[in-house]
């Protein structure tokens, strides 16, 4: 049977729907009310919240989504990704992992997007970290070769010194520099990082929703080879994607990269 607040959560997933945000929030704070024990009726309201861009209710919402259901995948998810939205990426990440982690367990129809936050959120980690080390690498490179000058002054000794340094300091500068994405991680279709690979019976490996799109929109053959193709005959290429995965963990910076 139907309880008050299950009513009042029907009506705000309708306003919800409709996109009338303010009214889904009152129904979903009626909801709370009624059942201040539900963590689903936190976390839809915490998804409203998002969409008006307010983080702090977002953050305040979850953590009690999760105080009171620490197994719940969505409120995980929305509060890493609105920390990150602070740039609060050490608090941010590992929640979004956890809810990565929650997916395992059940069939979660937002895991790709769950998988997508992380790799932006480590990314724009990165980014953020680079910002510091070219400036640390910035005052290396003109505070070293002035305390080398002012302590060599053999010049028989003094030039390979200052070849070393110059040397060690241009190899510093190159490993920040990402280099090109292997070829044989990005989709033939739209070039970029795959996450989800299928190999067509051509031999050929395509991101999944890269190929599901082309098959429906352009035509039931395998682009490259043009051989007849439906998507079922596509298998999933687990050991690419894992492998993919880990240059992914290792190399944050090639998510949706140019290069």
């Amino acid at each position: 049977m139907s309880t008050p607040a299950e009513r009042v959560k029907a009506s705000g997933n309708e306003y919800f729907k409709k996109g009338k945000i303010d009214a889904a929030i009152e129904a979903y704070s009626e909801c709370i009310a009624l059942d201040p024990t539900n963590a689903v009726y936190r976390t839809n309201r915490a998804l409203c919240h998002r969409n008006k861009g307010d983080s702090l209710a977002v953050i305040a919402d979850c953590n009690e989504a999760i105080r009171l259901d620490g197994l719940a995948v969505k409120p995980h998810y929305l509060l890493g990704s609105a920390l990150v939205e602070q740039r609060r990426y050490a608090d941010g990440l590992p929640l979004l992992r956890r809810a990565l982690d929650l997916c395992k367990e059940r069939t979660v129809s937002y895991k790709d997007d769950i998988l997508r936050a992380l790799l932006l959120a480590r990314k724009r980690e990165w980014e953020a970290e680079k910002v510091e080390r070219d400036g640390a690498l910035s005052l290396t490179e003109e505070l070293v070769p002035r305390l080398v000058e002012e302590h060599y002054h053999d010049p028989s000794t003094g030039a390979g010194v200052d070849a070393c340094v110059a040397e060690a300091l241009a190899l510093l500068r190159r490993r920040e520099v990402p280099a090109a994405v292997p070829d044989r991680y990005c989709c033939q279709i739209s070039m970029e990082v795959m996450l989800d690979p299928l190999t067509t019976p051509s031999g050929i490996t395509y991101e999944r929703a890269s190929l599901r799109e082309h098959l429906q929109k352009v035509g039931a053959f395998d682009p490259v080879t043009r051989a007849p193709l439906r998507l079922e005959q596509a298998v999933p290429n687990i050991a690419l994607r894992e492998t993919i995965r880990e240059y992914l963990d290792e190399h944050p910076w090639a998510y949706e990269s140019n290069l």
